[in-house]
């Protein structure tokens, strides 16, 4: 590992130039900062990084599935089955709750048509949801209209896969964490995240098992969407993809923009207050695990302070960052600057180079690694420019955090009116699925690679397989049917109105292609879920073993 020594005791007076407004900080942390007159031949040191990088225990011709599974398991645990032993408890709770007064189950309640789902079902839901972010539609319902045009091979007809109720019914049971136990707001120890925390907690791990970190990482903040009520709600209007929603802490590869490791920010009653800041904090909780490994850190002027860049140079972690003029212990006369565009103003103290830099609007850097000197690049308009090289630096590094946003936003589904727990869960679904597919993307010397539209719509397929639940009597063609007979003929039977004014063909003179198939009646038997003719046929079809006769 490099060793950092103190550069303010060995000063090259061709090089530095004391600085007479700065000394006040003397006093104040690691002694004065000193003018760099000549920016051009004075360069911080390069981390000496040798850590082992990028995918971990993939193996060749490995399904995008597979990839994709790498992420929901790990030492005999796996988050499928956790989902569906949760969301089955969740659902016999809820209708045992719901069929005791004065909550009582209407006799249309979806509640009454619900059996537990399986792990194969399980699957197929989360292959649904992940196809809803391919093809965005406003409203679940129009996912299974009929009347919309023919969906490519590449998603399938959700018609076809699962009855809407179904889908909506596992939506609402969907459940991960057994709380019962957890502490009621305002008690200590609550935490406002219990329904998730431990899945957040499972994709951290393997998030950071399946992926080894290059030397460039940045430190950003990211927004899951969600306008709902939630006293972790907030509004950041510089975030053009949501404005409102969840914060998460996010540490990213800034190369491939792979999500290593998220923290949820809980707002100021739940979290760790740190004496340093809220950035502070969350920069050193993200990149503990990765301290004297020599990693290059990268973050915005929300979280930099030089308090921050030295405790993380103390524990061998570089770091670069733009940074607030004002910020405590910052150069005093950055504060005031009298700078025309392209001048360049750089100061050094203990390991730590701050430069300001006159371009549209003054910008301020703190670095521990890199030059100030001037290199060429191309602007956004394609324009040569001339520019000190930790700016291009910083640009270079700084993206990872969005480059992974666009990644997730590119196939993220737009569901509305759901719990904000839920809403972490699918995005945390999606953010696996996308460093599946780095993963993918980044493993072995391909030829012709899938591209990501491609990567999601395969790994869709491949978590459908071949269920079929069909659209209509899910729980009649699971009995077997002399059990159904049996009922048929044995149990009470009621006929009713069938509900919201629909109408249905007689099972006895129009099912069977009768004279009267073309007619449509308005009285069922709500048991058997068939059309009925209250006179005459009602008594014939829970009779008669052959009630065509």
């Amino acid at each position: 590992m490099a060793h950092h020594s103190d550069i303010t005791s060995d000063i090259d007076s061709d090089v530095f130039d004391s600085d007479d407004d700065d000394n006040e900080e003397f006093t104040t942390f690691r002694g004065p900062w000193f003018n760099v007159v000549d920016p051009s031949s004075f360069i911080m040191p390069d981390p000496d990084f040798q850590e082992e990088t990028g995918p971990v225990n993939f193996d060749p011709g490995m399904s995008s599935l597979e990839f994709f599974m790498k992420f929901l398991q790990h030492d005999q645990h796996d988050i499928v089955d956790v989902l569906v032993r949760e969301t089955n408890r969740y659902a016999d709770q809820e209708i045992s709750r719901r069929s005791r007064p004065p909550m009582i189950l209407g006799p249309h309640s979806r509640f009454r048509d619900w059996y537990p789902v399986t792990r194969e079902e399980m699957l197929a839901f989360m292959g649904i949801v992940l196809s809803m972010g391919v093809v965005k539609k406003p409203t679940y319902e129009s996912y299974w209209e009929s009347n919309t045009r023919a969906w490519s091979m590449e998603t399938p007809n959700f018609s076809q896969i699962m009855a809407r109720n179904r889908f909506q019914a596992i939506l609402q049971f969907l459940h991960c964490n057994d709380n019962t136990t957890a502490a009621e707001p305002g008690e200590i120890g609550y935490d406002p995240l219990h329904k998730i925390s431990p899945i957040i907690e499972f994709f951290n791990e393997t998030f950071s098992r399946n992926y080894k970190l290059n030397r460039d990482v940045c430190v950003d903040e990211r927004i899951v969407g969600f306008k709902g009520r939630h006293q972790l709600k907030q509004y950041i209007s510089n975030k053009k993809a949501h404005r409102w929603g969840i914060k998460l802490w996010v540490l990213s590869d800034s190369t491939s923009g792979y999500t290593h490791h998220i923290n949820v920010y809980k707002g100021r009653r739940n979290e760790r207050r740190s004496p340093n800041g809220q950035g502070y904090q969350a920069v050193m909780d993200l990149m503990e695990p990765h301290f004297y490994k020599e990693h290059h850190v990268t973050f915005d002027s929300f979280f930099t302070s030089p308090r921050l860049v030295y405790d993380l140079l103390d524990k061998d972690t570089h770091s670069t960052g733009t940074v607030i003029k004002s910020r405590k212990d910052m150069p005093s006369s950055f504060k005031n600057p009298a700078m025309q565009r392209g001048d360049v103003n750089v100061k050094t103290r203990a390991g730590v180079m701050a430069v300001q830099w006159a371009d549209r609007r003054v910008v301020s850097l703190l670095t521990t690694t890199g030059s100030a000197r001037q290199i060429q690049t191309t602007n956004g308009k394609g324009r040569e420019v001339s520019i000190p090289a930790i700016i291009d630096t910083y640009n270079l590094t700084m993206g990872g955090v969005d480059l992974g946003d666009q990644l997730i936003l590119q196939f993220e589904p737009q569901f509305k009116s759901l719990k904000m727990w839920r809403k972490l869960l699918f995005h945390s679904l999606v953010t696996a699925a996308v460093n599946a597919y780095i993963c993918y993307r980044d493993s072995f010397i391909v030829q012709h690679k899938m591209d990501h539209l491609k990567f999601h719509q395969q790994l869709c397929q491949e978590l459908i397989g071949g269920f079929r639940q069909g659209s209509r009597n899910r729980q009649l063609r699971l009995i077997p049917v002399q059990h159904r007979t049996l009922a048929r003929l044995s149990e009470r039977h009621f006929p009713s109105k069938i509900p919201d004014g629909k109408r249905k063909r007689c099972a006895v003179c129009a099912g069977h292609g009768g004279k009267f198939r073309k007619t449509r009646i308005q009285w069922w038997c709500e048991d058997c879920r068939v059309g009925l003719c209250v006179e005459g046929c009602f008594r014939k079809f829970h009779t008669r073993i052959n009630f065509e006769a």
